[in-house]
């Protein structure tokens, strides 16, 4: 990986890693739509390959996508509304970390968690390839989506 590279995946971490830290569920600013804040970790072993923002007139969406060495991916969205895991069959609910229940879709190495929350980045969801469910449900846990059971 080139040093550019490197620098930007690693400043993308540290803006994932301080925009999980806040508590609300948008960043503001006076100039510009409230920016969505994507609340999870960076899963170990993941790395950051893309960082998107999507303007709507009340805010900003936020879509961050990790992938480990070996190309397992998972993409977390905020604030984008779409029918995610469309076709997928439910697999029932699972409770996220932000206290509400979500959706859990998906068969094979193909899954999606979607839930809604409140306000204008009130949609949320993760998608996975590469994982099994239990698979999918650990790395969520890693990165502070859904509590770890205990």
């Amino acid at each position: 990986m080139s040093a550019g590279k490197a620098r930007r995946a690693a400043v993308l971490t540290l803006l994932v890693a301080v925009g999980c830290t806040g508590g609300g569920d948008h960043a503001e600013s006076p100039a510009s739509p409230p920016e969505c804040e994507a609340r999870l970790a960076v899963p170990p072993g993941f790395r950051v390959v893309e960082s998107f923002r999507d303007p709507y007139p009340d805010h900003v969406g936020v879509r961050l996508g990790f992938r480990d060495d070996e190309g397992r991916e998972i993409h977390y969205l905020v604030g984008i509304p779409g029918e995610f895991g469309e076709g997928l069959p439910f697999e029932g609910p699972v409770p996220v970390a932000s206290g509400g229940p979500a959706r859990l879709l998906g068969r094979g190495r193909t899954w999606v968690l979607a839930w809604n929350e409140t306000g204008p980045c009130a949609a949320h969801a993760v998608l996975g390839h590469g994982f099994g469910r239990a698979e999918f449900e650990r790395v969520l846990e890693d990165a502070g989506v859904i509590p770890a059971p205990g």
